[in-house]
């Protein structure tokens, strides 16, 4: 892999508002969306075109996933259990580079603290924050293990 985007979600109801009772079934709010097609807009005018978009199986991340999709159409959809975790990082970023396997450009949609701890990870530095639709756009590279990496851009899309 020679680019990385990871790509927190956008703003999500809550779980009240949603009525499913389960935090994985928190959909994007209207904001939500907002700000993840102004950030996949982003990096289409950054040149970033993924072959692949990895996303958490939580709906708010698939819902992530699937905006940056409709910009990104020849991208191939994959789902990482792993990205739910906070805990296992290292493993976090071995099914990362499995999954993206033989792909360039690699789009990695899911959550914070775990995106901004990944990031930490890849430049060395402490946890980086993420707000709602921010994403780090990164050129790597250490190769499969995903160690060392270069920021190219860190975006935060404006209040909507």
């Amino acid at each position: 892999m020679k680019e990385l985007v990871f790509m927190r979600h956008g703003a999500a109801l809550s779980i009240r508002e949603t009525g499913t009772g389960k935090d994985e079934n928190r959909k994007l709010s209207p904001e939500g969306r907002k700000q993840i097609a102004a950030s996949a807009g982003r990096l289409k005018e950054l040149g970033f075109t993924p072959d692949v978009i990895i996303s958490s199986p939580f709906l708010r991340a698939v819902q992530t996933a699937d905006i940056a999709a409709a910009l990104f159409p020849a991208a191939r959809r994959l789902k990482e259990p792993a990205l739910v975790s906070y805990d296992v990082l290292p493993e976090i970023l071995e099914a990362i580079s499995a999954d993206a396997k033989g792909a360039h450009f690699v789009l990695v949609t899911g959550h914070q603290p775990t995106l901004g701890a990944l990031s930490g990870i890849l430049l060395n530095t402490p946890c980086q924050p993420f707000h709602t639709g921010s994403f780090a756009y990164f050129k790597v590279h250490g190769g499969p293990e995903l160690r060392g990496a270069e920021l190219v851009e860190f975006f935060t899309p404006e209040p909507i």
